[in-house]
């Protein structure tokens, strides 16, 4: 059993050690360069001892994270690695497995059992990180920042700014509430297995007044925006149902009905998600 103390174990040693191999379906690459996860493990404990870490794999910055004195709760949903975890980490009473989807782990409420606002963290699968991300974005008030390895294009998602071809319903998601901040680059050879693509770890730090109120009426006009992204505002908004409101919403916020979605500020969004409400 590895436990927290010496070197953090190799995936590849672990997946001999319990015949197991990397699944497709939960796009599985776990991260081997260990200069890069000590890199992680620091900007993490930066932030704070209280982390949950989603999509753990097989430990190897679960380790760093331990032997740095946190707290972890490692969320994973692949019962053969929570099967691995709990294994080599067992009697560490700073470690907690939860098998469960990422995705659907509530961190307002692990964090009111904690008592302390939260430091998340985690190699996220690519297949599930819109999901993810989108989960931390409506905890965000429980967490005191993120540390995430995205693959690169998301990570130009998360900071693209209005107009540019990137620009989207997840950026206006995350920036209304996270300044992101690009960490470090991750090359390809950084996992076993390597995936076609080169990652990036991003920073998200609550920002101290969101630019937006993150209500349904906020997330319908965004969404709506970007469903047809050649549409125009005036246009894309029919599609909330009520065409004489959505030409109302647009008057009040002072917004040209023939602009585009992405080439709105998230200010201009919030704008108009307050207008959309009171034009109802």
């Amino acid at each position: 059993m590895s436990g927290s103390d010496g070197a953090p174990p190799d995936a590849r040693d672990l997946l001999r050690k319990y015949e197991l191999q990397p699944k497709r379906a939960f796009s599985q690459n776990f991260l081997i360069q260990s200069s890069a996860i000590q890199r992680i493990a620091d900007v993490v404990t930066e932030l704070g001892q209280e982390v949950v870490e989603l999509g753990p794999g097989l430990g190897a910055l679960t380790h760093a994270l331990l032997a740095r004195g946190c707290r972890v709760t490692a969320v994973e949903l692949d019962r053969d690695m929570v099967h691995v975890l709990r294994r080599e980490y067992a009697g560490e009473d700073r470690l907690q497995v939860v098998e469960l989807d990422a995705a659907e782990f509530d961190l307002r409420k692990h964090a009111k059992i904690r008592g302390s606002k939260l430091v998340v963290t985690g190699n996220l699968p690519y297949q599930a990180t819109g999901a993810i991300v989108r989960r931390v974005v409506d905890d965000w008030d429980a967490v005191v920042g993120a540390v995430l390895m995205v693959q690169k294009e998301v990570r130009d998602r998360l900071v693209a700014e209005p107009g540019h071809k990137e620009y989207g319903a997840l950026t206006v998601f995350v920036q209304a509430v996270f300044e992101v901040e690009t960490v470090c680059r991750l090359r390809a050879g950084s996992f076993y297995p390597a995936p076609k693509v080169d990652s990036t770890v991003v920073r998200l730090m609550p920002r101290e007044a969101p630019l937006a109120e993150e209500n349904d009426a906020f997330r319908a006009v965004v969404r709506a925006a970007f469903q047809t992204r050649r549409k125009t505002l005036r246009n894309a908004l029919r599609n909330l149902g009520d065409p004489d409101r959505a030409a109302r919403a647009l008057q009040f916020a002072e917004i040209d009905p023939a602009r585009r979605g992405e080439t709105l500020s998230i200010v201009e969004f919030a704008r108009l998600a307050e207008h959309w409400t009171s034009a109802g």
